[in-house]
């Protein structure tokens, strides 16, 4: 049609984007398309070719500069949060697409849009690691499914009393699982390539070499940020090294770890189990070991979410796409520093 702008919100799972952002001020003609299912990532030149605007979910959608060339009319990506590390900025900026986020101002607006906050407590990740620690520990998704399914007992809880939590980075998402652990009457060693004694005298841990991380462990809890450097920081190698019956948890990035090596040591059961938020590739496809696996709990990568987030966000974004339109958009990222290299996938 004509003089139509074409408007795409992707990767809208739940079904919220048109009931939690204000769409209804867009001119007459602004056309919006919802995508409630990831489209393919080999398919997203095709399905997007016609759109200027693209509304993204942080850690959904990914835009390399393969997809940003092959997208001549794209003029405005609008995501949630301040920036976005899922979008080729080099590529991005030569094809003078703007980037509008929802963060307010300074970095504390932002990591506050981001869910990375509550007001007291735990930072909402650090509450999902914990529920897939008892998850697993505890039996609880595997024990559902045997009853729902006619069963019943099939295993014994693993107590957390006494044993050893193990840190995998020990910065604000990881340090905040210290108190928790040790109410538990857990003991929390920690390690990361960057991690110091002063920090670990801050947070009452003990800091340990690699290898003594992954072989003292009976509870190991991955919360490094995601960054070439971290990719495979857990392989093959160290997931031997790990306690018989012990449980991995990761709510970062699923490249953390390496998958088919994960993998295995849950099939043969080298490991009790594992708890994920996070996989090599979102959504989780049909086939994928991680779904039939039954020393696994999976969660759709909702270790950040929360409703009030998400009503602030599409508000927001929707308030981008309004301004943009009439001539101003709002909450530009402008300045490069802003901008992250693109994660690695």
């Amino acid at each position: 049609m004509a003089g139509v702008t074409k408007i795409a919100i992707l990767d809208d799972y739940i079904g919220v984007a048109l009931e939690y952002g204000d769409w209804t001020v867009l001119p007459d003609d602004a056309e919006v398309t919802v995508y409630r299912q990831a489209i393919p990532p080999e398919r997203l030149v095709d399905e997007l070719f016609d759109y200027e605007i693209v509304v993204i979910t942080q850690q959904r959608a990914r835009f390399p500069r393969a997809v940003l060339e092959g997208l001549p009319n794209l003029k405005l990506i609008v995501c949630n949060g301040r920036t976005s590390n899922v979008i080729d900025h080099e590529a991005r900026n030569e094809r003078a697409i703007l980037l509008c986020g929802t963060a307010e101002t300074e970095q504390g607006a932002a990591t506050r849009s981001l869910g990375r906050e509550t007001p007291r407590g735990l930072p909402t990740p650090s509450e999902m690691a914990w529920a897939l620690i008892f998850a697993v520990a505890k039996r609880t998704g595997i024990e559902d499914r045997v009853i729902r399914a006619g069963g019943w007992q099939t295993g014994f809880p693993i107590p957390l009393a006494g044993k050893t939590l193990g840190l995998l980075g020990a910065g604000h998402l990881g340090g905040a699982m210290v108190p928790l652990a040790k109410a538990l009457g857990m003991d929390v060693v920690a390690w990361s390539q960057n991690l110091t004694e002063e920090r670990c005298a801050e947070l009452g841990v003990t800091k340990v070499a690699k290898d003594e991380l992954v072989s003292s462990a009976d509870v190991l809890g991955v919360f490094l940020m995601f960054s070439e450097r971290s990719r495979n920081t857990l392989r093959a190698d160290d997931l031997a090294k790990m306690k018989r019956g012990a449980i991995l948890v990761n709510i970062s990035r699923g490249p953390i770890v390496e998958e088919a090596a994960l993998v295995e040591a849950l099939r043969s059961g080298h490991l009790a189990g594992a708890g994920l938020d996070v996989f090599d590739r979102e959504p989780l496809p049909a086939d994928h070991p991680f779904r039939s696996l039954e020393n696994v709990v999976v969660t759709p990568h909702v270790g950040y979410v929360t409703e009030h987030l998400f009503r602030t966000a599409w508000r927001r974004m929707a308030e981008d796409v309004a301004a943009y339109l009439a001539g101003l958009p709002v909450r530009v990222v402008t300045d490069p520093a802003d901008c992250p290299p693109m994660a690695p996938q």
